[in-house]
């Protein structure tokens, strides 16, 4: 089993390309990621890759560790999309960004809100991994 070692941090991103879902069922963008190794999101952005559309559009977008303990999340409104290459930030809860080696990573849109009908993001999920040695 792996320790965590007294010196230094690596970071890294994950990447996630997708379209902004059209109506207001929950969607996962993605399902039950496990890592295989302990991490700590610091940060969460989204970036414009094809401008929003819909009247109204509002989303709550989030990042979840397990099936519903909320790492991450921002409401996606319209405006946010508006601009491609915009950045959107997300709100991290620096109490619940700490995953294990086995924890799950989902990325989903809740239930509710009001439909967006065109528009993609590229999510990018800022995590520093907790070095690890192995047990002597």
């Amino acid at each position: 089993m792996p320790r965590k070692a007294p010196y230094g941090v690596q970071r890294h991103t994950l990447n996630f390309y997708h379209a902004l879902p059209t109506g207001t069922g929950a969607v996962e963008i993605v399902t039950d990621w496990v890592g295989g190794f302990g991490y700590v999101i610091e940060s969460v952005k989204a970036y414009v890759a094809v401008a929003g559309t819909g009247t109204s559009a509002s989303r709550t977008y989030r990042v979840l560790k397990g099936a519903s303990t909320v790492a991450a999340t921002r409401t996606l409104v319209l405006a946010d999309t508006a601009t491609v290459g915009a950045e959107v930030v997300f709100t991290v809860d620096p109490a619940k960004a700490e995953y294990s080696d086995t924890d799950k990573l989902t990325v989903d849109f809740a239930s509710g809100g009001t439909a967006f009908t065109a528009g993609a993001v590229n999510l990018v999920i800022v995590y520093r991994e907790v070095n690890q040695r192995e047990r002597d």
